[in-house]
């Protein structure tokens, strides 16, 4: 894309919210305790000013040993897309809690190439006369289970460096998949860095693929300043102006590397945990999509269903009422000058 379209992308995208611990729930759609979702809990969502459905799935319980989905739950989740896409929205579809099969090591390659190949040439496939608001992800937050690396690289350390590389080349053969599969119109694609941290992407290492068709979405997660939005450390509940700095140093580093230079940017994930602190939960929320927006960077909030994250009252098709100021405070972000 070429600068100013990758700026207007984010405009597009607008505020998006993320349907989560559902479709992604490993055993089923009701297995993490939400609700089964409905088109009036999607159409609610979009009316109340969310344009984007960010939709995590999770796909290897659901397959065979050759890696075929199955059938049943392939018709659920193309269910749920048609709920938001039919509906005008965009649509963000990713593989989610699939992290063990796509390991960025040296063993787990193999497997996590064929898992790739398989997944995405049968969803290129299935969803072929969808048009460009229909976005594909590659992979979420991928990363070396259950090590020490795997939320903080060690750039010392060669294993560390060596799951950046695999991390690139997955994304690579992600968007080889995608592409020649592809029979009409090329999709826009999202390809996140390593653990799809900030820190991660605009790095040396992290390397945007190579698209022929230059369609190409950088996908990262932010739940910053980490001890107040992603940990329940009650003594740790004001937003103040370290917090501001730290958004405001990210987002201007992922503009510089990656917007100025025409490659859009989505905030798949973000949100602040619920501590009891409101007002402070409305401050980040405006402070940040604001600051995102200025950096012409779309935002998704991560709604888990749980108390920590809950924006979305589902049974009721409201805004649960502690996360009223969380929404107040998204769209005057969205919507400030």
């Amino acid at each position: 894309m070429d600068r100013q379209e990758a700026m207007r992308f984010a405009e597009k995208i607008g505020l998006g919210w993320n349907l989560g611990n559902t479709l992604d729930a490993p055993m089923g759609e009701t297995s993490w305790h939400n609700p089964v979702t409905t088109r009036e809990m999607i159409l609610k969502i979009h009316s109340l000013g969310f344009n984007t459905l960010r939709l995590p799935v999770s796909w290897h319980r659901h397959m065979d040993e050759s890696f075929r989905i199955d059938a049943e739950w392939l018709d659920r989740v193309n269910e749920v897309v048609d709920y938001a896409y039919g509906d005008g929205m965009y649509v963000i579809l990713n593989t989610h809690h699939d992290d063990i099969c796509f390991q960025p090591t040296a063993e787990g390659f193999e497997h996590g190439k064929s898992y790739l190949r398989a997944l995405w040439s049968q969803l290129t496939s299935r969803f072929e006369g969808y048009g460009e608001r229909l976005i594909f992800e590659a992979m979420n937050e991928p990363r070396i289970l259950r090590s020490k690396y795997e939320w903080k690289l060690d750039f010392s350390e060669k294993v560390c460096l060596d799951a950046l590389e695999y991390v690139n080349k997955y994304n690579q053969i992600f968007v080889n998949t995608v592409r020649a599969g592809e029979k009409g119109e090329p999709r826009l694609l999202m390809t996140p860095s390593y653990d799809a941290a900030p820190h991660h992407a605009y790095i040396p290492e992290f390397r945007v693929a190579n698209d022929p068709a230059d369609r190409l979405i950088v996908s990262v997660h932010s739940y910053e300043p980490i001890d107040l939005c992603l940990t329940p450390k009650q003594d740790i509940r004001e937003f103040n102006a370290e917090g501001e700095q730290i958004i405001d140093s990210f987002t201007q580093k992922l503009y510089d590397r990656f917007i100025a230079n025409g490659i859009p940017v989505v905030i798949g994930e973000m949100g602040i945990w619920d501590k009891n602190n409101p007002d402070d939960r409305y401050r980040w929320a405006k402070y940040f999509v604001r600051r995102a927006r200025e950096c012409k960077i779309a935002c998704c909030w991560w709604d888990n269903g749980g108390r920590e994250y809950k924006l979305f009252d589902r049974e009721n098709l409201r805004v649960c009422e502690c996360a009223e100021p969380v929404m107040r405070g998204l769209l005057e972000g969205l919507n400030s000058e």
